[in-house]
């Protein structure tokens, strides 16, 4: 839950606005960790999905799952990039407006909207 500076009174966590007095919500430290909103089947996917995101002003990272810092995939195509899945991460305070971006161009089944 969040507390309204203004008013004092709790408001859900996904709230950027107080619903009982309209003052914008400071956001808190757990807003600004980074969760999986979509695992892209390759690295195309993923850059789309990037940059589809990144137009409507939502910050984006993606990451090979269980990759560290490493070097280069031998399993990769100059058209398509590497081979294999890739997480795509936005900020926790956008994921819901990454969802629903996502949900209006077909690009989430709405039975991953839960997870």
């Amino acid at each position: 839950m969040k507390i309204c500076p203004k008013c004092g009174k709790e408001n859900p966590d996904d709230a950027v606005y107080c619903k009982y007095c309209g003052a914008k919500l400071e956001p808190t430290e757990e807003d600004f960790e980074w969760v999986v909103v979509l695992t892209a089947r390759n690295q195309f996917e993923a850059d789309v999905v990037k940059n589809l995101l990144e137009e409507s002003g939502i910050d984006v990272m993606l990451k090979r799952p269980g990759a560290g810092i490493t070097g280069s995939s031998m399993l990769s195509n100059p058209l398509m990039g590497s081979a294999g899945a890739w997480d795509v991460y936005v900020a926790r305070m956008d994921k819901k407006k990454a969802i629903e971006i996502l949900s209006q161009k077909n690009i989430l089944k709405e039975d991953k909207q839960d997870s």
